[in-house]
């Protein structure tokens, strides 16, 4: 009998262990068997590691990493770096390592190789020569982004700023042909290298365009010739322009978009497209860079279309300060699939007739609602304890409230516990209400035997919350009644 772990078996083992670096290395030292079967998940995802976040890149983790990526570095790349008399700082060049590393890496972080590129190259020598500097991290930056793309196979994930022609670098093919998730910071990626990575990726789902404006015919060509498109993201860098070729394609796209995201300023598109959107899943419309006064034709258009707009299988809607309020209109042409609603307008500036309707409108078409954040009024409650009553199935509210006269709030902690469902796990509100130390202790005295909860203020504002009723928090807490997920609700105990 033999008792040695098979080979899949230790795979199974040593993927349960990929987020506990420190053990899955320990690993890696047994012995030759298990170092080979380790360390390619060990090496799967390296710039996930938190410190990459938060240095620029410049830990000693960093540099032992830089260290590995030079010495990977093909010797044609090495002499032109020489050639160049590029000085690449803590580090002299090596012996090939046992493993090409770079070949069990499964994503490409731009971010990692901007900061590899700044902080090998030696600032000291050039510090008095800026465009010196600029053309050696350039010619560094492309000797990296080759050796990865020659490397890394059908990679699915890529967040794409840079400047180099990645999609003519050998291997762009085998690396890129699978990606199914790119985002683009679009004031960095040119119309012809947009046209060169059509030619590739033509299988993308998620789309993320970071500081659009206007119309490119790259980009237009690059969102056309995909083939089964399902989410598109459009963050407008203004709202000088509006995209009329963008939206038509979004409109050929219509048959598989499943979502769509347009902000911060949603007039920068002409919305013809959102009529033809029947299988959309997720809508986001958050215009929160606002209206100029001479966007009012633009501003009306919107507001057509979205009157006459329905969507049928939407799950998930998302807005905020939209110009015209036409969000009840979209959730009673539902059909009562809505799932999360997310609704932002500014609580100094609020239709309490229109918060009424909404909160009507949601009570009686959202049955199957699970996650719900509203700005309300305190005249509102009784429309809060009418989805409590129909809404069933609700896990989490987020209340904004206004509530400029300072009034005592222990009305809403009441119908909390008489009326929200038992699904109900988590409660977060603004600043601005107002509870009783004796309201807020009645309220967790009568959540006990529930589901503990996640009673959280979204503000870091201190608002009317007291040391007294903090102290009641840290109580609950201790004893289960209230249950803490994040830091933030440290804030309040």
């Amino acid at each position: 009998m033999s008792y040695y772990l098979t080979q899949d078996c230790l795979i199974m083992i040593f993927n349960e262990l990929r987020d506990d670096l420190s053990s899955l290395y320990s690993c890696i030292l047994v012995n030759r068997f298990w170092c080979r079967i380790a360390m390619p998940i060990l090496w799967k995802t390296p710039f996930e590691i938190n410190p990459f976040e938060f240095d620029n890149g410049k830990s000693p983790l960093h540099y032992k990493l830089y260290n590995v990526m030079i010495s990977l570095l093909p010797t044609s790349s090495k002499q032109l770096l020489l050639k160049n008399n590029i000085e690449i700082t803590y580090h002299k060049f090596s012996d090939q390592p046992f493993f090409n590393y770079i070949s069990f890496i499964s994503q490409i972080s731009s971010v990692f190789i901007k900061n590899m590129t700044q902080n090998l190259i030696n600032e000291e020598i050039d510090k008095f020569n800026k465009f010196q500097r600029e053309y050696k991290q350039n010619l560094l930056e492309q000797e990296f982004y080759k050796l990865f793309i020659k490397n890394c196979k059908d990679i699915k994930y890529f967040y794409w700023q840079t400047l180099q022609p990645i999609s003519q670098y050998e291997g762009a093919l085998n690396c890129f042909s699978k990606l199914h998730t790119l985002s683009i910071e679009f004031q960095i990626v040119t119309t012809t290298a947009l046209f060169g990575m059509a030619q590739i990726c033509q299988n993308i789902e998620e789309l993320n365009i970071f500081e659009c404006y206007g119309d490119n015919s790259g980009l237009i060509n690059f969102i056309d010739i995909q083939k089964n498109l399902k989410s598109l993201s459009l963050s407008f860098k203004d709202s000088k322009n509006q995209s009329i070729q963008l939206s038509e394609v979004i409109e050929r796209k219509a048959s598989t978009l499943k979502k769509l995201i347009i902000e911060p300023y949603i007039i920068s598109i002409l919305p013809k497209f959102l009529p033809s959107l029947i299988n959309l899943q997720c809508l986001e419309l958050n215009n929160y860079g606002g209206i100029d006064e001479m966007d009012i034709f633009r501003e009306e258009k919107w507001n057509e279309y979205l009157t006459k707009s329905s969507f049928p299988n939407l799950q998930n809607l998302k807005t905020s300060f939209l110009p015209y309020p036409r969000e009840c209109d979209l959730i009673e042409r539902s059909n009562g699939n809505i799932l999360e609603i997310e609704m932002f307008r500014s609580i100094y500036n609020q239709d309490s007739s229109y918060t009424e309707k909404l909160i009507k409108t949601i009570a009686k078409n959202c049955p199957k609602i699970n996650k719900l954040t509203i700005d309300a009024e305190l005249e509102n409650l009784n429309g809060i304890k009418e989805i409590f009553l129909n809404c069933r199935q609700l896990k989490k509210i987020n209340l904004s409230i206004r509530n400029d006269e300072e009034l005592n709030c222990d009305e809403l902690l009441k119908i909390l516990i008489d009326y929200s469902p038992k699904s109900l796990y988590e409660f977060s509100f603004c600043e601005n209400l107002i509870f009783t130390i004796e309201g807020l202790n009645n309220f967790f005295e009568n959540w006990r035997g529930r589901k503990p909860l996640v009673f959280n203020k979204y503000s870091y504002r201190i608002g009317y919350f007291t040391n007294d009723h903090r102290m009641i928090v840290k109580k609950y807490l201790e004893e289960g009644v209230i249950k803490k997920t994040n830091p933030k609700f440290l804030y309040l105990v």
